[in-house]
């Protein structure tokens, strides 16, 4: 996201005020309506001017532009005092994060807080131009790159990951086609698909950059294939099973990564457009045995950018609860040290 073009995508659809800062004089360069109407001010006045004089941070956050420009990494802040000019302080959650040579500040009400994945579904709908064009710049380069390695190398092994990471590499370029429309009634076009196969080849990507990670399987041979698209309910489980294999790498005893399948009774969506509820008897889960989700954002773990891990970037789950919501589905959780379960929960019925 580098320039105000790709930052207009994200307008309609951002739920909170946010901001595009220049971090080099902090001066604003790009808002969207929801910083308009919190603010109060006329776009004419409010860009070009310094993020300071629109924002009183606390102490402790003063310099958190800079942290994050610095760090290229996203700053989590909850309940932090923040006082616009000339109004009382409140309490609000801070979201800092890299974009380009920019840093982008999104601001949440600390009342704004919601442990479904509601919020990050409707967050990333405004993520999906982001993602596809930050997915589809490297991968003609990592596609020529597989392709002139699988010349050098021998032994059929070797040649059948240098397949899997081409064959990754197509799906990840049809994915990044299909997910500027995630939010639209019928976004893709759904086929019967066999969950278990879906599974089975998400973990083996997992797998092969993870040989020591132990991943049971326990599926339910009676389950019926699904409509739904094969693509993107791989890039799902890809993100779960592989926050999962992170969540249990720091752990003493041997870290394990649970798949499993089975019906699951009692569960409904109220469907769109018609009021009618919609059963939801398909039940895929993965379960680690880490540390558990942090407290701290527990209730936020789908919204974008919330993430515990230093390096992350926190779309992972947003993008998933983006990917249920469009098969007409939920994704959930349960979390304690040593148990964390993901479940997404699906329709076997064709009409979503």
């Amino acid at each position: 996201m580098s320039n105000n073009t790709e930052m207009d995508h994200l307008k309609d659809d951002w739920p909170y005020p946010l901001f595009l800062i220049n971090p080099n004089d902090n001066c604003i360069v790009w808002v969207n309506d929801n910083a308009l109407q919190w603010t109060k001010m006329s776009l004419k006045k409010i860009i070009g001017s310094k993020i300071s004089d629109i924002l009183i941070f606390d102490e402790s956050n003063k310099d958190i532009i800079s942290k994050c420009y610095y760090s290229e990494a996203p700053i989590l802040v909850r309940d932090c005092s923040l006082q616009l000019i000339k109004n009382d302080k409140q309490i609000c959650h801070l979201t800092v994060f890299p974009s380009g040579q920019d840093v982008g500040l999104s601001i949440w009400p600390s009342s704004s807080r919601s442990i479904s994945a509601n919020i990050g579904d409707q967050s990333v709908s405004g993520l999906g131009y982001l993602i596809a064009h930050e997915l589809k710049n490297p991968l003609s380069g990592i596609k020529g790159a597989a392709q002139l390695l699988k010349q050098d190398v021998e032994g059929k092994e070797a040649q059948d990951l240098i397949d899997l990471i081409s064959s990754e590499i197509d799906r990840i370029g049809r994915l990044a086609d299909k997910i500027e429309v995630l939010g639209d009634p019928n976004p893709v076009n759904f086929t019967r698909v066999n969950i278990h196969k879906i599974l089975r080849n998400a973990r083996r990507v997992v797998q092969s950059a993870n040989p020591d990670l132990i991943i049971t399987e326990r599926y339910d041979p009676s389950l019926p294939s699904i409509m739904g698209d094969a693509d993107t309910l791989m890039q799902a489980m890809l993100n779960i099973i592989k926050n999962a294999s992170e969540a249990c790498s720091e752990i003493k005893c041997t870290p394990e990564v649970i798949l499993e399948t089975k019906y699951r009774s009692g569960v409904s969506r109220l469907s769109k457009g018609h009021g009618a509820a919609q059963y939801l008897p398909i039940e895929i889960s993965v379960t680690d045995n880490g540390l558990g989700i942090p407290e701290s954002i527990s209730d936020q773990v789908f919204q974008p950018f919330v993430t515990s891990k230093k390096e992350g970037q926190g779309l992972g789950l947003p993008l998933v609860a983006k990917i249920a919501s469009a098969h007409g589905g939920i994704v959930e959780f349960k979390s304690e040290p040593g148990k964390t379960t993901f479940s997404l929960l699906l329709t076997d019925r064709e009409t979503i």
